[in-house]
Parts: structure tokens; sequence; C-alpha cells
């Protein structure tokens, strides 16, 4: 692993303040997003990645900030209370444009940043991106690929793995493993499918909303939701789902749920859920199960859906079934993990 000392910090003058913007996409699409912006305008960058953490700290391994040459960043690596002095000691490595690790917090030389938590992390300031990776690793997350970005920064140079490989030190390599972000597809009506939606593209899922309501499509214009009317319940499209995706049935009709439910337990992803009581759960396993549908495939569907018992407020539906979304997802990923 590579460190600086104290003879390689550079002061800097001025405020560095975060870049203003609203993103609907993930924080990993906005930040390279933003990066392949700036290179457009021959600015030279760096690509912050915490490699380590020593005690306690408020991101993860693998977190990431951007960190253009004028003094400007884009992303957070804490809380929000030491990034204008991390992108500050970054600047110093883009001049230099060789890569490096800087301790911040417990540990470091830099006593001046600290974390409120008392932890320590190492920072991987990667100079060595180019545009036509960052446009590679932009087209991968447009296309919902899995994939493995590595940085030598021993060489100051990255490049791009097929294989989702762990987050972590590899030799002298750093690996960030990169997943899609959920895809939620909505099917259903009512003020439970609009206040679902809301709150699922205020956390930056990928939102598919699948109603026979036109109105509501009108009421969702705003959100980035790719929506599809259905027309009657004997002519369902094919679900767009992957390993990282989840369904949710909003319906109280059920001549409308049953052949969706049979689409979804056809499709990959990691979460079928669907709304109604225990006893509506019970009626639509047995419909289920009556309809040849195998008694594994039917343990899939989560009913009633959410970690909140009967939640029926529809704000406190959208928790509930979010909340659930996100356990299942953190499970899923922790079994891949387990198999790496």
């Amino acid at each position: 692993m590579f460190f600086t000392d104290d003879s390689s910090r550079q002061a800097l003058k001025g405020p560095v303040a975060p870049v203003a913007g609203h993103y609907s996409s993930s924080p990993d699409v906005a930040s390279f997003s933003w990066l392949l912006k700036e290179f457009s305008e021959n600015r030279a960058a760096a690509l912050l990645t915490i490699a380590g953490v020593d005690g306690g700290a408020p991101r993860p391994v693998g977190s990431h900030m951007a960190v253009v040459s004028g003094e400007r960043f884009h992303g957070y690596l804490s809380g929000g209370c030491v990034e204008p002095a991390i992108a500050r000691e970054a600047e110093a490595v883009i001049a230099a444009r060789q890569d490096r690790v800087i301790r911040f917090g417990k540990g470091s030389p830099f006593f001046d940043i600290r974390f409120p938590c008392g932890g320590g992390v190492d920072v991987l300031v990667h100079t060595g991106l180019t545009t036509a990776l960052v446009e590679e690793v932009l087209d991968r997350f447009a296309r919902r690929k899995a994939f493995t970005l590595a940085v030598m920064p021993g060489e100051s140079r990255s490049a791009i793995f097929e294989t989702p490989l762990r987050t972590g030190w590899c030799g002298t390599s750093f690996h960030r493993r990169y997943l899609p972000v959920t895809r939620l597809i909505l099917v259903g009506r009512g003020p439970e499918l609009e206040t679902t939606a809301r709150l699922a593209a205020a956390v930056n899922y990928d939102i598919v909303v699948m109603t026979p309501d036109a109105e509501m499509g009108r009421r969702l214009a705003d959100l980035p939701v790719d929506l599809t009317i259905l027309d009657t319940p004997r002519d369902i499209p094919a679900l767009p789902a992957d390993p990282w995706t989840a369904t949710v049935l909003l319906f109280h009709e059920r001549e409308w749920e049953d052949p969706i439910l049979a689409a979804a337990l056809a499709a990959p992803g990691f979460y079928v859920g669907a709304l109604g009581s225990q006893r509506t759960h019970a009626g639509r396993r047995d419909r289920l199960l009556a309809a040849g549908h195998s008694p594994a495939l039917v343990n899939r569907i989560s009913g009633p859906v959410g970690i909140i018992p009967q939640a029926r407020e529809p704000e406190t539906l959208a928790l509930s079934v979010l909340g659930e979304v996100a356990i299942r997802r953190r499970e899923h990923d922790e079994r891949s993990l387990s198999r790496d």
C-alpha cells in the first residue's frame, strides 16, 4: 500500500465547496457522470475511494468521492464534515499524477482532519482514470451489468473486470465491486402505488410501474419511472426483471393479481411481495398451488407484504414495503458474496 507523509501535504487557499445538482441515479452513477463531464472540459481529476477502515467510520469500504482541479468535488467519504479538507489533500496528488493512499482521522499526520466517530480511513486517490474507461463504466451501469474496477496505484492505472469480485485489496490492487441498483417493479393501482413509487424515487431505485390506471401515469409524470399501462389481465407483458429486481403487487383485484404473480414467479429477481391480509395471502397461495406452481416458487412470495404489521395508510405501507425490499436485497448480496 502507498501512503503519503507530511512532506507531500500541500496547503491550498480558498474554500472548497461540493457541486450542487440533483441526480436521480445512484451515487456511483452520479460520481462517474460528473467525472465524465469534467473530463469533457479538460479538467484533471481523481477518483477517491475508501480502501480501508480503522475503527468506526461513517462510510463503508468502497465509498467514492470525485475531485477535480479547481477545488471542486462530488460525493462523500464521511457525513459531510471533512470532505473539503480531503479534497484539498487530493489536489496535490492530482498535480503529481501519481496515485497514493492517504490516511485520514485516527493515525493520520493531519491532526486537523478528524472524524467525530474517532476512526480512521485509508483513502485511495486514483489519478489514472481515462475518458474511455469512465464511459465504459457508465455503459455498464446503464445496461445493469455487475463488474469490478481494479485500481493499481503503483502504476496509477485501472481496468475493468467482467467478474464482480469482492471489494477490497488483492495484493497491490484494489478491487471495487459494482452491482446494479435495485430495480423495483410496482404493479397495481391506487394511493399505495403512487406513494411507494415516490418514496422509491427518493432512494434512487430504478422504478418500473405497471398499472391499468392511465390517470396514475399522469400523476407520476414528474418521476423517473418506466411506465406501462395495462389493458387486460389476459394480456400481461413480460416483466423486465433481473437478479437485482424486486416485484411488488399492490392490487386489490384477484383477476389482475394472479396472472402477474405467475409472471413474477417465472422471472428472475430477489423478491416478490403482494398486498393483502394473512387470509388473502393464504388464498393466493392455494390458487397458485392449484394452478401447478411449485411450493418452492410460491414460498418466494412475501405476504402480507412489508415489515410493519397491518400497515394500512399509504405512507406507512410504502415505508414497510421498501424496508423489506432493502433487507432482502442486502441478504441477496451477502449470499452472492459468500460464493466469491
